[in-house]
């Protein structure tokens, strides 16, 4: 049996435990809407103007992506003029074998200033690429159609520079331990999609 001396350490102890755990549960909440300055990275991507930032980590082969690209468009109409959209690139090669490519493909499309049109030509075509071995020709065609440079557009898909501009934005996702795309974030605060014009609408008051 317990002597009394034993009873009252067991029961400082864990009570110490608990007053632990959920000091670190409420630490970590904190962590969760604390904003993160410099989540926007160096806004290569943007569209839209406002003094609310949301920042889009997303992937072009990504079905998730695609579905929410509707609704988003939606959102930005409705708060035109008060929100701009910030685009950064999260390919997730371990599962989208063409993740990294199409992110390069936007990119030079980018160059010639037309990454928007890039965007929304990759998920419109994504079910017919997202399974070709190498879709590099069928982005050619997706940048001679939007009416630029095709073989500038080539010979850029495969620069360092382009590289760069994506693995800079995959190291940040890396570094806010993203786990999946998309994933949002509104004035450097981790939103769910599901509860983003919430958080908008609250910003806009």
């Amino acid at each position: 049996m317990m002597n009394t001396k034993n009873i009252i350490l067991f029961i400082v102890v864990s009570v110490g435990v608990l007053i632990g755990m959920v000091g670190l549960m409420w630490r970590f909440g904190s962590a969760q809407d604390k904003p993160i300055v410099g989540v926007a990275g160096e806004m290569r991507q943007v569209r839209g103007e406002g003094e609310i930032t949301i920042v889009e980590f997303s992937d072009f082969q990504c079905p998730a992506c695609k579905t929410v690209g509707e609704p988003l468009e939606e959102i930005m109409q409705k708060y035109q003029g008060k929100v701009r959209l910030v685009y950064r690139y999260f390919p997730l090669t371990s599962i989208h074998k063409n993740a990294l490519i199409s992110a390069q493909a936007a990119e030079a499309a980018s160059l010639q200033g037309k990454f928007w049109e890039m965007h929304d030509k990759l998920f419109q075509g994504q079910t017919s690429w997202e399974g070709v071995d190498d879709p590099r020709e069928m982005f050619s065609a997706y940048a001679r159609e939007l009416g630029l440079d095709e073989e500038k557009f080539k010979a850029d898909l495969e620069k360092a520079e382009v590289k760069q501009a994506v693995n800079l934005d995959l190291s940040a996702a890396m570094k806010y331990q993203l786990t999946g795309t998309p994933s949002f974030f509104v004035n450097g605060v981790k939103t769910d999609f599901e509860n983003l014009e919430a958080k908008l609408a609250e910003a806009t008051k």
